[in-house]
């Protein structure tokens, strides 16, 4: 470690150790939408929080260990300067939230005032693009009260897309989550991490709209139905969040989970991202749900805010790698 991250970090312990202190509230980082922001895990003590967020970031490749550093400073930023702070420091200048549906974190955090609660979270999983450009990364996030609210702490589980500034800096593009019972092991404290599969060279090929993959994978619900569609996109270590339930992993998961899903989804992309190396993007914006044997031209019988990870292999095939899909609250819409 160089001689000024060693003072940075040493800094850091001493602020992050002083908003432990008793009366220190923590929170969550939803942001926004009651399902925004961040398994089963439990809050460690304050010195275990204190020193998971000051740990190093792993070392397994540079653009993934400069990522999770942003995003373990932008929890260091929201436990002692703030949640308002924080999002405006980290969030890109188009970044987006979800309020509860997609607008610009920046204009959305500068029109409020600071929560009077702090939110901590960590890292637990990352993946970055060749080109070290486009990441995400994933792990859970805990808000604490004011001590005289006496209200328990939420938890729950976040999903951020960075993108590199020009002047190389990573901000964050997409930001969003999920609520969940307090876990019974892991959480915001541990300091648990795994790196994401490595991305050694660019695939190639058209860089193409992800947009369209979105669209694909609507005809394949309607064909199949949202557990076997799911199943034919998903990567084989995909991560599936939905609001109040613990993150699913794998192909199977998710199938069960989505299965549960009756009539069709199709999804209508707000906005999407892709990396230079063209193996790693991003797709976000509403999936409206019909019920089974509506004509064509039906309102949806509700909807919900959506995040497509999507990750191109060596067979230049692209896989769904995470999936976010919250409900909206319901609202008759064509």
């Amino acid at each position: 470690m160089m001689p000024d991250l060693r003072a940075a970090r040493n800094q850091f312990m001493r602020l992050a150790a002083a908003a432990f202190e008793p009366g220190f509230a923590a929170g969550r980082r939803p942001g926004d939408h009651p399902m925004t922001r961040r398994s089963p895990f439990t809050m460690l003590s304050p010195v275990a929080l204190v020193l998971a967020l000051a740990a190093p970031a792993p070392a397994e490749h540079p653009a993934l260990q400069s990522l999770v550093a942003a995003e373990k400073e932008f929890s260091a930023l929201s436990v002692y300067g703030g949640m308002k702070s924080a999002f405006l420091a980290h969030l890109a200048d188009d970044g987006v939230i979800f309020r509860p549906t997609a607008t610009n974190g920046k204009k959305s955090w500068e029109a409020r005032e600071n929560p009077k609660v702090t939110l901590a979270w960590e890292p637990s999983f990352a993946e970055v693009s060749a080109a070290g450009d486009l990441g995400y990364d994933t792990g859970p996030w805990e808000l604490r009260f004011p001590p005289e609210s006496d209200r328990p702490p939420l938890h729950g589980h976040f999903i951020s897309v960075w993108k590199r500034q020009a002047g190389g800096a990573w901000k964050v593009a997409v930001d969003l989550g999920v609520s969940h019972e307090k876990p019974a092991s892991g959480g915001v404290g541990s300091g648990e991490f795994a790196a994401g599969p490595e991305h050694p060279a660019a695939p190639g090929g058209s860089t193409g709209d992800l947009r369209k993959l979105d669209a694909a994978y609507s005809k394949a619900v309607k064909a199949r139905g949202p557990g076997e569609a799911f199943a034919a996109v998903a990567a084989a270590d995909v991560r599936l969040d939905r609001e109040g339930s613990f993150p699913f992993f794998g192909v199977e998961a998710g199938r069960a989970e989505l299965a549960k899903i009756p009539g069709t989804l199709r999804f209508l992309a707000d906005g999407a991202g892709l990396a230079a190396s063209r193996d790693l993007g991003y797709t976000y914006g509403i999936a409206q749900r019909f019920e089974p044997g509506v004509p064509p031209g039906a309102f949806a019988a509700d909807s919900s805010i959506y995040l497509h990870v999507w990750r191109r292999g060596a067979d230049r095939a692209w896989k769904l790698a995470l999936a976010v899909l919250n409900p909206l609250p319901k609202t008759g819409q064509k």
